[in-house]
Order: structure tokens, then C-alpha cells, then sequence
């Protein structure tokens, strides 16, 4: 906040420049489970749950969401390009079967559908958010009246961000490297999506078993040309013995 003060010549100095960052304590990492999710969706404006699907599907962050044109946007290949991401670069993120879905519905709300400059999601951020978390405490109150305790209290603590977390937790769950979840979501380092490798426990063990060694298979014996050859021969001579032995067989009969 004082960056932009002083950038705006509204303060000539920072004060809490020599103030050092509080290191957060890692807490419970919030994300929607696919019944959690369901419950959301059905308690949200039909209009919002385009934004939700597309969030949880792509790993966008709001700002890079909110700054989405339609001409970022080709669902002929498939891909949305992110101009510019929180880590200074762009990026281009695939879209799944969901992803499209809902792009598909939000073209349907365009204003201007010949303007390649529209933006693909409308609503300040303040208000999407707060319509947000209406829509989880609503969720929260509709899993507890049909005695999913469990799952209401799993959607504690979910905010717009828990939607990448989300995005996250899904790929390393269905067996996605962690390389591959930090290019896709566009994290600077491979230290941030280390928070999510706890939920794909297996992988570990999948890696130390790579490395028992493999009973070699005995590899088959080279035929020498001279070998082929007496073989045929071999069959040739059979089979002509054969057939004179039937030969006989019939001028006897």
C-alpha cells in the first residue's frame, strides 16, 4: 500500500521499509472437495458459476481472471493465453472439458460478442468475493441439514483463492508431477506447490520402486544364414519324403 502511495506522489517515503515480513504459519491448505464443490454451485447466482468452474479448472488467479479478454481465449485449440501473470510472465494454461463448459455459458452473457476486447468475467472482485462467501456459508448450512457435518466443515476457511488450491490439489491427487502443477498453475518456484505433495502420498513410493532391479529376459539366440538355410533344406527333404510315402501308399490301394 505505501509502494503505491509513494508512486503516486501522495507519500515521499515508506515507513515500514526496514519492517520485516511476518513468515505465515503453514495452516490447513482450504480446497473444494467434489461434494463440497456441488453444494457451492447449486447456492451461487447462475451467473457466477461459470467464474467458479473456470477458476477451478484453469487455476487462475482472480486477477488473471479478471483480466481475460476474449481474444485470450481459443476454444478452437483449447488454450487460454495469460498476458501477464503475478510472476511477470505470460503463459498459456489448457482447457479441460469443464473449462470450455464454462466458457461456453459465459459467451452467452456477452455484451459486445464482435469486441475481442471484452473481458471474458464481469463484477469487481469485492463483490464476486463477497458473493462468494454468502454462497459457502449457504452450502455450509444445506450440507449440515442433510446431515453432511463433514463435508460442511471442510468448506471452512474457503475464500475465491481456495479455487486455485483447488486447481492444485486435483492434479497432484490424480498422479500430476509437481513440475508439471507449477507450470500449469504458473508458480514461480517449485518450493510453493510443495504444500500440495502431501495429498498424493503414493507417488513416493511409486519413486523408490523404479529403482528394484528388473530379472533381465534372456535375449534370443542370432540365427546364423547357414543355419536357416540347413533348416530349410531340412524341411524341403521331409516333406518331399512325404509326399512320396503317400504316393506309394496310393498305387498300392
Amino acid at each position: 500500500m505505501f509502494k503505491r502511495a509513494r508512486r503516486l506522489g501522495l507519500v515521499t517515503a515508506n515507513p515500514v521499509t526496514d519492517i520485516p515480513k511476518l513468515r505465515e504459519a503453514g495452516g490447513r491448505l482450504a480446497f473444494l472437495s467434489p461434494v463440497g464443490e456441488d453444494a457451492l454451485l447449486a447456492t451461487l447466482p447462475a451467473e457466477r458459476r461459470p467464474l467458479v468452474i473456470l477458476a477451478a479448472n484453469t487455476g487462475l488467479r482472480w486477477s488473471e481472471q479478471a483480466r481475460l479478454h476474449w481474444l485470450d481465449v481459443d476454444l478452437l485449440t483449447g488454450f487460454i493465453t495469460v498476458r501477464l501473470g503475478k510472476n511477470g510472465q505470460a503463459r498459456r494454461v489448457p482447457l479441460n472439458s469443464a473449462a470450455r463448459g464454462a466458457l461456453l455459458d459465459l459467451v452467452a452473457q456477452r455484451q459486445r460478442p464482435a469486441d475481442p476486447d471484452e473481458l471474458v468475467c464481469r463484477g469487481a472482485y469485492r463483490t464476486v468475493s463477497r458473493e462468494f462467501v454468502r454462497a459457502v456459508q449457504a452450502a455450509q448450512a444445506t450440507l449440515r441439514a442433510a446431515g453432511r457435518e463433514d463435508e460442511a466443515a471442510r468448506l471452512d476457511g474457503v475464500t475465491w483463492h481456495a479455487l486455485r488450491h483447488t486447481f492444485a490439489s486435483r492434479l497432484v491427487a490424480a498422479g500430476v508431477d509437481l513440475r508439471t502443477v507449477q507450470e500449469l498453475g504458473g508458480w514461480k518456484t517449485l518450493s510453493m506447490v510443495q504444500r500440495y505433495a502431501h495429498l498424493s502420498p503414493g507417488h513416493l513410493a511409486a519413486a523408490v520402486e523404479k529403482i528394484v532391479a528388473v530379472p533381465a529376459v534372456a535375449a534370443p539366440r542370432a540365427v546364423s544364414t547357414t543355419e536357416l538355410r540347413e533348416n530349410f533344406d531340412s524341411a524341403t527333404t521331409a516333406s518331399r519324403e512325404l509326399e512320396v510315402r503317400h504316393y506309394v501308399s496310393w498305387r498300392q490301394n
